[in-house]
């Protein structure tokens, strides 16, 4: 994990901890701000309750596919995918400081079919 300082509004240097990681990472239940979420697109907005139940129960977190960035994680909720940046508060990533949801997916559901017999697939 990368540690990032950013200045607040009250000039005091704070650091954070971004969540960087080629591997799936379990996240242990953590404490956050929902006003520290910020959102790619409005219409992600519904949709963030699902995600903050996740992060506040603890999670996994993968690794987003085929992006160049070991810094984009795919968490899935209940019935989305969040592709998110995570910066904690603290290495042990029980407080985020920040949470960045780039896209919010729908779950495509197994679809499996059934062939009936003698017909080549």
């Amino acid at each position: 994990m990368a540690l990032h300082k950013r200045r607040e509004e009250s000039g005091r240097s704070v650091a954070r901890v971004l969540l960087e990681s080629a591997e799936a990472v379990e996240l242990p239940p953590a404490e956050f701000d929902e006003q520290n979420a910020t959102i790619e697109r409005e219409e992600f907005h519904p949709h963030l309750p699902q995600l903050f139940y996740e992060l506040r129960e603890g999670c996994w977190a993968d690794p987003a596919p085929m992006v160049q960035s070991d810094s984009i994680f795919v968490i899935q909720g209940e019935t989305r995918d969040f592709w998110v940046r995570i910066w904690h508060t603290n290495d042990a990533r029980t407080g985020i400081a920040r949470l960045h949801v780039l896209s919010c997916l729908p779950i495509a559901p197994t679809v499996k079919i059934n062939l009936p017999f003698g017909i080549q697939q």
